[in-house]
């Protein structure tokens, strides 16, 4: 897959304009295995999203489990990606990383859809709308 068949993958896809803009300007290099040691990150955030809604903070903690899931499991293809396609899946990690996105994560109880829409996209770009389901079905 080409750098520009992402690109165009994401500019089709449902995101906004500020979406678009903030998860493209973290797509980065990585190595298959920088992104294979992503799992771990994607599971600590995980955890941090666990504990705020423990807390009782405005957080969608449904919506967590599936987004990280998918970002793990494309994470564990990582070794079968291109550059490119590592570039877009680092973007959508990071993302996920992000809680000051373009709706902050922890501001209300839909902070988390922006990063289902852009691990959709991801998912999409890279073939495997197999993992795009439960996130569809959980967001508004």
């Amino acid at each position: 897959m080409s750098r520009d068949d992402i690109a165009r993958a994401v500019a089709e896809s449902a995101l906004s304009v500020e979406e678009r803009l903030g998860f493209l300007d973290l797509c980065e290099a990585r190595s298959a295995a920088e992104l294979l040691a992503d799992r771990d990150r994607v599971r600590s955030h995980l955890g941090v999203i666990e504990k705020a809604v423990e807390e009782g903070r405005a957080l969608d903690g449904d919506l967590a489990y599936p987004v990280a899931d998918s970002l793990i499991a494309l994470l564990d293809g990582a070794d079968d990606l291109s550059f490119v396609e590592r570039r877009a899946l680092a973007g959508a990690v990071e993302y996920f990383l992000r809680s000051d996105d373009t709706n902050s994560d922890f501001a209300s109880d839909h902070g988390l859809e922006d990063d289902a829409r852009v691990v959709i996209a991801v998912c999409d770009a890279l073939g495997r709308s197999d993992l795009v389901t439960r996130l569809t079905v959980i967001l508004p």
